[in-house]
């Protein structure tokens, strides 16, 4: 995911290696004078099982919607039920511990209760977007060596030609068509004991993006994700009055832990398109919107927008990619909000900071969530920067994920538990953290290290940019130097000179542009992403 968001985001990242020894997080880090920061407040969770957030819920407002869509609503009690029932059903497939089960985190709102199924009966839920390519599905299955797999229908199809490249799946279920889940088939596996697992055992395989390569299954523990959902509840301020609405290609695990550990109402919309969401938000009185950045940009350009009222929702975010700064602008108009900025990835369980909703500074994705804490260092030397100097961004707390399931690369978790993320950003002087690029993505223009999204920021402000894209081009002199691809506004004067010459200005040496391209669309993947390589070959044809 990218690693510039303007919104609350999550991200994909590195982190340490399975290979390496969980550290301890809840030590301060070897050297306290360092220039890092983390949230103030002291972090509260409760210990125990993540499927123990369902059942604290169920026992105290057991007739509360846990989930609504447009024509179901399931109470916490009902949910706590039927994960139960889903227990019984795995303990009674595999008559022992399942171990890893696959579920497709379809945006169903039968997902959650197969997600603690899972883990109540003692297994790790390896959480598998149903959206991803064949191959891909396949390698993360293979990988995860899940010995059965909860799909949607749609899914089960498209699974079925790979099953003999699958050797430990034995079993495939349908959502929504499984055995032994009915209201009368628990009561074999009421005098089963429970085994109650650590804090620290593993209880959930997320799978990483791939853009880096293939995809990385991240083994979060229960502790992991049940201080990530207390702190995610305390940095967007859930609580048990929220109703929280996902507008979202897939049913994200952090958004309905941080729900469900505060009793919260999530609302499920599935229908593609913004305007029908934000109706929905309003006819449920949603307090939280979660949506993606792709349908943000499509809501900024409805025509519908004018007449659309958010009366209830005070906090909009978006998760993937930044969206650009003129859509925040639009949307902020449009509904009045303040809109949380945010970092995460999957290797941090999966938020990782968060924008003070009492004091938000405009550009930054916020300070460290409670608990944990962020520094930014050079990413050649390993030096700690002061604020201010873009460099590498490291994290440390109890949300880092225990390792990589099966890696053989070098961990990139120092000893004292910092985990390099390979994104860059610098840290102001009050610890607010403001995103840039990944590490990869910066280059070195003479000596200067230079951050392509700093310059695209400065581009985007102009007034004759629709959109635009910053890539490192070969340089004799220098090495490296800024390539710009840019998209004018339709009543732009097409005066470049003049364009370059005022963005410039604002930039330093190492940072100005030395070459630009006009484009009729800037190229972006199915998630909002710049198409960066579709951009590095047009460079390198030209």
């Amino acid at each position: 995911m990218t690693r510039t968001p303007s919104l609350a985001l999550t991200a994909d990242k590195p982190a340490y290696g399975a290979d390496e020894p969980p550290h301890d997080a809840t030590e301060p880090p070897h050297d306290a004078t360092e220039p890092s920061h983390g949230g103030a407040a002291p972090l509260s969770w409760a210990s125990g099982p993540v499927d123990g957030l369902l059942a604290d819920a169920a026992r105290a407002h057991p007739a509360r919607v846990a989930i609504r869509t447009t024509d179901t609503e399931i109470t916490y009690a009902e949910l706590d039920a039927a994960a139960t029932r889903w227990a019984g059903t795995l303990h009674r497939v595999f008559d022992e511990p399942p171990g890893t089960v696959a579920v497709a985190q379809a945006l169903d709102p039968r997902f959650p209760a197969v997600y603690y199924g899972i883990l109540r009966a003692g297994g790790t839920a390896a959480v598998v977007n149903p959206l991803l390519p064949a191959p891909v599905l396949a390698h993360v299955l293979r990988l995860s060596r899940a010995r059965l797999a909860v799909v949607p229908a749609a899914l089960h199809e498209r699974l079925l030609p790979l099953l003999d490249t699958l050797p430990d799946l034995r079993r495939v279920f349908v959502l929504g068509e499984a055995p032994g889940t009915d209201d009368h088939d628990d009561h074999e596996d009421r005098g089963r004991p429970r085994v109650t697992p650590a804090d620290e055992d593993r209880a959930v395989l997320l799978f990483t993006s791939g853009s880096t390569g293939v995809p990385k299954a991240v083994q979060l523990s229960h502790r992991n994700i049940k201080v990530n959902a207390a702190q995610m509840a305390a940095a967007h301020r859930v609580t048990s009055a929220s109703t929280v609405l996902l507008h979202l290609p897939i049913y994200h695990p952090m958004h309905m832990n941080t729900a469900v550990s505060m009793a919260a109402t999530q609302v499920l919309c599935t229908d593609p398109r913004p305007a029908a969401a934000v109706g929905l938000a309003d006819r449920t009185a949603a307090t939280h919107y979660y949506t993606f950045p792709v349908r943000l940009l499509e809501l900024a350009a409805a025509p519908e927008l004018p007449s659309l009222r958010m009366d209830t929702v005070s906090l909009m975010a978006s998760g993937g990619t930044a969206v650009p700064p003129g859509v925040v602008r639009t949307l902020t108009d449009a509904f009045g909000l303040q809109l949380l900025q945010g970092y995460g990835m999957c290797e941090t369980s999966s938020l990782a900071s968060s924008d003070d909703l009492d004091a938000p500074r405009p550009g930054s994705v916020g300070v460290a969530l409670d608990g944990s804490r962020i520094r930014v260092v050079d990413p050649e030397s390993g030096r700690v920067l002061p604020a201010d100097e873009i460099g590498e961004i490291q994290i440390h707390g109890p949300h880092v994920m225990q390792g990589y399931l099966d890696h053989r690369g070098p961990s990139p978790v120092d000893a004292d538990g910092w985990l390099a993320t390979g994104d860059m950003g610098h840290l102001d002087a009050d610890g607010y953290l403001f995103m840039f690029d990944r590490v990869k993505d910066a280059f070195r223009c003479g000596g200067e290290l230079v951050s392509p999204t700093a310059v695209e920021r400065r581009l985007h402000a102009h007034p004759a940019v629709r959109d635009c894209a910053v890539i490192a081009g070969p340089d004799a002199e220098l090495g490296a130097s800024t390539v710009a691809f840019v998209a004018l506004q339709e009543d732009g004067d097409g005066d470049l000179d003049a364009l370059v010459a005022s963005v410039n200005a604002d930039l330093t040496a190492g940072q100005r542009i030395r070459r630009v391209e006009v484009l009729p669309v800037i190229p972006r993947l199915a998630t909002g992403k710049v198409a960066k390589e579709e951009l590095r070959v047009r460079l390198a044809g030209v």
